[in-house]
């Protein structure tokens, strides 16, 4: 049996209507740009991701200072002046009438040149805490609280701070573990940090003087 001629020089294609000379792969300059791009979709989402985890942890160390603040109050309205200045990861006596160190249990006795002489005594006589639900003992990148009483403007790394009570959003005790820059630049942007410069730590103000 004879086939037909193809009517008016239309050639069939294969079956399926698909060309053979149509299926082919990516080009490398294809494929460099679908990797690119990915790339940079990925570099995106982890950027949003790392400023959401450090907006977080901002607004947590803001949360700590509030908490502080209400027990400045307390304690100021308890004993009558507030508590003397302390060393890093020291509890200045929000949890128990004098400071010690939650981390070792250790306790001393500071000088305090805003306190009357027999301050001590007074704390132990009218201290009414604690002031707080617990202490926190690591800040939210894993660095250590200073609570700092100066009572005149003073310069710390290069920067001037206004008298006041602060607590300092610090390092560990080996100066480890600090804020990073990002997040100390949201901590200046929200008003946060009174310091006013990058340098690794936070200095929140939490009584004016």
């Amino acid at each position: 049996m004879m086939l037909s001629k193809p009517r008016n020089g239309f050639t069939p294609t294969p079956k399926f209507g698909v060309s053979l000379q149509s299926k082919r792969g990516f080009t490398l300059i294809e494929l460099l740009v679908v990797i690119s791009i990915i790339g940079l979709l990925s570099t995106i989402v982890l950027v949003s991701i790392r400023d959401a985890k450090e907006k977080a942890k901002v607004a947590q160390a803001g949360a700590n200072a509030r908490n502080l603040r209400m027990a400045i109050e307390f304690y100021y309205g308890d004993v009558g002046f507030y508590p003397p200045d302390v060393n890093r990861g020291w509890d200045p006596g929000f949890m128990q009438p004098l400071p010690f160190n939650p981390d070792t249990g250790s306790s001393t006795i500071p000088t305090c040149d805003h306190c009357p002489a027999n301050w001590t005594t007074i704390v132990q006589e009218k201290w009414k805490g604690p002031y707080l639900r617990s202490w926190p003992n690591f800040t939210p990148w894993n660095g250590k609280y200073d609570y700092n009483y100066w009572g005149i403007e003073t310069s710390r790394y290069g920067c001037i701070i206004s008298a006041g009570i602060y607590i300092g959003v610090q390092g560990d005790y080996s100066n480890n573990n600090t804020i990073p820059n990002y997040a100390e630049q949201l901590m200046l942007n929200q008003g946060y940090d009174s310091d006013g410069c990058l340098n690794g730590e936070s200095q929140m103000l939490l009584i004016p003087l």
